[in-house]
């Protein structure tokens, strides 16, 4: 079911519900909800907007490709966006989704006469079933502007309640939404990292590098934003070189996706999920014997290092709620993250 305003511009500018733009549009909003699971993601959306953008202010023979990625960059969020969009990612997604002919793929090839790489919108994609391609572009256009208004004032507000706080209990009280079921996937990551951080950091670890000694604590950082392109690798813990990744799945293909990645090197994954460890563990097994040879499923499993569920990251929670000092720790840590996760510093 699409969001709401996806249908309110569709019918203002007579865009057919069942044209693929409309279908795409309406999949890739669905993080406009605050309740909803879905992640953001914006490189793919921002793409087909300064396209369609180009279209409805009359050039229709595109753009060089470094302007279209400037003005991308310019726009909300956008400002570590990578050029996969215009290059290949929104037409193989447009692709895989619906099986069109490449006349419809939105990302089209352009020429410009000066020998730059330049792209421009499909009019085939645009003008579907007899549409009219300005009245589409502009659907696009605005529908996009609608989206990041609501991601935007959304996310605020996660800010704003967890900044306005007064007391510890209320503190705790808007940390612990990030384990709800219907909680926004980068809260849980977020959450999830503030608390690991602080747990991880009560451990002293001794390195000895060319006969030096040194002994420090342990810190876990953020490789980047939530929909950064990391490789599969969310947290990595300092001095051990441990590599996390946050998800919400159960689908034991991305487990191994994730080993893949990175060729196969160990992994810790934080799951939201109420199972225990083991039971996370016994499951995704059993579901991938079901597929795969035993051999190569016992290879994948021995890949899984430490797991950490909802239930421990409540154990995390109850500790750090006994203290003052660790619970304005983790507020501040949590607002840091939030603040870099929005460009709000930038």
């Amino acid at each position: 079911m699409s969001s709401l305003f996806v249908h309110e511009e569709a019918e203002k500018f007579s865009v057919s519900t069942d044209s693929v733009i409309y279908k795409y549009i309406a999949r890739k909003t669905k993080a406009s909800d605050r309740d909803s699971k879905a992640r953001r993601s914006l490189g793919n959306l921002y793409a087909l907007y300064v396209l369609c953008d180009d279209y409805v202010k009359g050039n229709s023979k595109g753009s060089s490709f470094t302007e279209l990625m400037a003005r991308m960059k310019s726009m909300p969020f956008g400002s570590k966006l990578q050029n996969h969009p215009l290059d290949n990612r929104l037409n193989d997604e447009v692709r895989r989704q619906y099986g069109v002919s490449e006349d419809m793929f939105p990302v089209q090839p352009a020429d410009l006469g000066n020998g730059k790489k330049a792209r421009k919108i499909s009019v085939s994609l645009l003008s579907e079933g007899g549409m009219n391609p300005i009245d589409v572009a502009s659907y696009v256009v605005s529908s996009i502007d609608r989206y990041i208004q609501i991601i935007d004032d959304n996310q605020t507000a996660y800010l704003k309640e967890i900044e306005d706080t007064s007391s510890d209990k209320d503190t705790i009280g808007v940390i612990e939404k990030a384990f709800e079921y219907n909680s926004d996937a980068r809260l849980f990551e977020i959450i999830s990292f503030a608390l690991l951080h602080l747990h991880f950091r009560q451990t002293l670890v001794t390195t000895i590098i060319n006969d030096e000694q040194s002994t420090d604590h342990l810190c876990l950082y953020r490789t980047g934003r939530t929909n950064a392109n990391d490789g599969g690798i969310d947290f990595v813990l300092k001095p051990l070189g441990k590599f996390f990744q946050v998800t919400e799945t159960l689908d034991f293909k991305k487990y191994f996706l994730d080993f893949d990645k990175i060729n196969r090197f160990s992994l810790s994954f934080v799951i939201k999920t109420d199972l225990s460890e083991a039971d996370v563990r016994k499951e995704i097994e059993a579901n991938a014997k079901k597929e795969l040879k035993e051999d190569l499923v016992d290879l994948y499993i021995s890949l899984f290092d430490e797991i950490y569920t909802v239930n421990e990251l409540k154990e995390i929670l109850t500790w750090v709620s006994q203290s003052h000092e660790l619970i304005s720790q983790l507020k501040e840590i949590v607002i840091n993250c939030f603040k870099l996760e929005y460009g709000l510093l930038d």
